[in-house]
């Protein structure tokens, strides 16, 4: 059945089609008059396997499932169709008119980097992650660009990398250092149906691999990777004798690394795990000592578990209400709260709907407004006595008489700076703490 589309331009256009629409709901669910559109990026798969392994739940796990059976039936077109990071590498190799070519293919690059990020996941780290999943980076340089102003030149180091890549091998961060990638790659190479060339139809034109993206075609030995091959159907639409065709096709074929490879791999997996774990109870050792602690949004738990579960995609920023969640920066190496810049509503929980990887955990309207994030720390030499924090308290944890000092009662607190901004004479500072906690 698939083969009626071979020898043409429809799949590309169609293909093409729906990764540009995608492509605009994800812009749009950075927006926050737009927040069902963050709703869809749940369907991220690296951003889904950090929220797996962070806190687990049936529909996380059905998110991650149903991206595997797509690949191992289709391919990995979510890289070029729902993956927004892979989109702006294909418009960045329009805008200069990239073209490719065949490519070796280093698999133990690629498998090393999928090792290590696998291992650090589950050493409950997502520093590799962070640095490497392609939503996050996407929605890093996003949210750089929506607040331009405001933004460094560290917010744009991930598309100055990859543009320099993409001039320089094209989709190479797909097929070499991606680990999401590497994970649809091998389920793609598995599968049911592929992409491949027809020794009876073509004629060696080796159209097919100056147009791949990827390298993952070898023309003259009539060979598509489909580990590498993103289902881009660049091909398909170029080859003059509708010689590349989609479908079930009988072949033998052989992991790549060796039995030895395989084994020290293992054994490299195991090393890092533990070294991992180790460094992050040292790093976060050294944090604590040096580090100023953050505060962290409501469900974030602690700094250190915000630290290991958030990828600083930028999501939570750009939906806070208050606008008082900050992306990362000199001081603090997550997403943090500012309480300079306003307060946390009290009746939003933007921030906990809408976090793809876990970070912050999901939590009733009730929870978020009994959840305590900080402590208040008053300064009574510089009060004035004018009451307004007791006013404005949602918890009444600030009790006032007239002429007197308020009564704080921490017990009642949930730190959300409501006091901190009102006060005229910044008596109030909210403080961290160690655990969130309910009230």
């Amino acid at each position: 059945m698939f083969k009626k589309f071979r020898g043409n331009k429809k799949p590309y256009i169609v293909r093409l089609s729906v990764a540009a629409i995608i492509f605009v709901i994800t812009i749009l669910a950075f927006i926050p008059n737009f927040k069902p559109a963050a709703y869809l990026l749940q369907f991220n798969l690296g951003a889904a396997a950090a929220k797996l392994i962070a806190d687990f739940s049936v529909i996380t796990l059905s998110i991650v499932l149903i991206n595997i059976l797509l690949a191992f039936f289709f391919g990995r077109f979510y890289c070029s169709v729902i993956c927004p990071f892979g989109i702006l590498q294909d418009i960045i190799g329009s805008i200069f008119r990239r073209k490719s070519g065949a490519s070796k293919n280093l698999y133990y690059i690629r498998y090393g980097i999928f090792v290590l990020t696998l291992a650090a996941m589950f050493a409950g780290v997502t520093g590799v992650l962070r640095f490497l999943d392609p939503y996050s980076n996407f929605g890093n340089i996003l949210t750089g660009f929506l607040n331009i102003k405001t933004a460094s030149i560290l917010t744009f180091v991930p598309l100055i990398i990859i543009a320099a890549l993409v001039l320089w091998k094209n989709r190479i961060f797909c097929t070499t250092i991606c680990p999401v990638g590497t994970a649809l790659g091998l389920f793609s190479k598995f599968g049911f149906n592929k992409m491949y060339i027809s020794e009876e139809i073509c004629k060696g034109c080796g159209q097919c691999e100056k147009e791949c993206p990827t390298g993952a075609i070898i023309s003259k030995d009539k060979i598509l990777d489909n580990e590498r091959c993103i289902r881009c159907m660049r091909c398909v639409a170029k080859c003059p004798g509708h010689g590349i065709l989609f479908g079930k096709k009988d072949e033998k074929i052989s992991f790549i690394p060796s039995r030895r490879n395989f084994i020290t791999t293992g054994i490299i997996a195991a090393a890092a795990v533990a070294v991992i774990a180790k460094g992050k109870d040292v790093a976060g050792a050294i944090i604590e000592t040096f580090k100023k602690r953050p505060i962290c949004p409501p469900g974030a738990g602690s700094p250190e578990r915000f630290a290991q579960k958030c990828t600083n995609c930028g999501l939570c920023v750009e939906h806070c209400k208050g606008k008082i969640l900050q992306k990362p920066d000199a001081e603090y190496e997550t997403v943090h709260i500012d309480f300079s810049k306003g307060k946390c509503e009290f009746d939003c929980k933007n921030c906990s709907d809408i976090c793809p990887t876990g970070a912050i955990k999901k939590m009733t309207l009730k929870e978020k407004q009994n959840c305590r994030i900080g402590l208040v720390k008053l300064d009574y030499e510089k009060c004035t006595k004018c009451g307004l924090c007791s006013h404005i308290c949602p918890k009444e944890a600030l009790e006032h008489k007239p002429g007197e000092t308020p009564v704080y009662k921490a017990a009642k607190c949930i730190g959300c700076g409501a006091c901190q901004n009102i006060c005229p004479v910044n008596a109030i500072e909210i403080i961290s703490i160690n655990e969130q906690s309910q009230i």
